[in-house]
């Protein structure tokens, strides 16, 4: 049962503002397109099943050839069973959101209401931001390169990232690929660091305006301070959460498996007179045991 008071109509789940004369534009909330897109393996099917079983061969002993035997042992050294690991995946992440538009009320806001844009509304401002936040949790959560801890300052910033891109290097893992995420007020940092401010133009505008600049082979992409995860540094049982200052991650190190993208504008219900705005994501992010020295956090001290 709705109720009207000054000009607003209540609702289980919010207020619908009703005004006598309403502006036909929305104004609109700031918001922003996915920063983690790109960033995922695609090697492994996903299609009719929710868990996906990775299988890794391990690595053999490196022996020293004996080309003086003769006793009809090996020569290659002694022979031992190849091993293997599983890792197994389960897509768990089940999201639904679910709105009615009532016509008589979405008449009464001179239709500005309306299903399709409200739909696109809630994938940019509630469905994408949701998605990035968990997936660079998920990496944090997964990294094999929890290294550095400590403050970060614009002289020393810029010897941080390449401690941590060296760190990955000497783990074997490709330079190329690597993308770095920092916060809009750790950046600051990095934007007033003398390295940064002495490079060429295009280079300099690039780290500036948070566009895709790199830094020491690494693409940089700035985003905002809430998406910057927090992380169990402990190595006891009792955990010991920090806060990432920046991370690196070489693309293709996790998954990300969109299972079910159900998004719709339902019409002509029997439920209500009008529109009901539906979506549902069942969805979820792993990082690849294998590969997760291909993930490199730096925390608050």
């Amino acid at each position: 049962m709705a109720t009207i008071n000054n000009g607003q109509i209540a609702l289980t789940g919010g207020v619908i503002n009703l005004a006598e004369k309403a502006s036909p534009k929305v104004v609109e909330a700031f918001s922003r397109e996915s920063c983690t897109e790109g960033l995922f393996s695609h090697d492994y099917d996903w299609t009719g099943v929710r868990t996906v079983r990775v299988y890794s061969v391990d690595d053999l002993p490196l022996n020293d050839y004996n080309q003086t035997k003769v006793d009809g042992t090996s020569r290659f050294g002694t022979l031992v069973e190849l091993g293997d690991t599983v890792q197994e995946m389960t897509v768990n992440q089940d999201k639904a959101f679910n709105g009615i538009i009532d016509k008589a009320n979405n008449t009464s806001v001179l239709m500005i209401k309306a299903a399709g844009k409200v739909l696109s509304r809630q994938m940019k401002n509630v469905v994408v931001p949701y998605v990035d936040k968990f997936r660079l949790g998920v990496l944090a959560a997964g990294s094999g390169l929890t290294k550095g801890s400590g403050a970060l300052s614009k002289t020393d910033i810029i010897e941080k990232i390449m401690t941590g891109n060296a760190a990955m290097s000497n783990e074997l893992v490709p330079d190329t690929g690597r993308v770095m995420f920092i916060g809009y007020t750790e950046a600051i940092k990095l934007k007033l660091a003398d390295q940064v401010v002495g490079i060429d133009k295009l280079g300099e505008e690039s780290i500036v305006n948070g566009v895709c600049g790199k830094i020491d082979k690494c693409q940089v992409r700035i985003v905002p301070d809430s998406y910057m995860p927090q992380v169990d540094v402990s190595a006891t049982s009792t955990p010991s959460m920090k806060a990432v200052k920046f991370m690196i991650v070489k693309t293709g190190v996790a998954l990300a498996p969109k299972k079910i993208e159900t998004y719709r504008v339902v019409s002509n219900s029997y439920i209500v007179d009008g529109s009901i705005v539906q979506g549902r994501l069942l969805h979820d992010c792993f990082v690849l045991q294998k590969k997760n020295k291909g993930i490199y956090v730096y925390t608050e001290a």
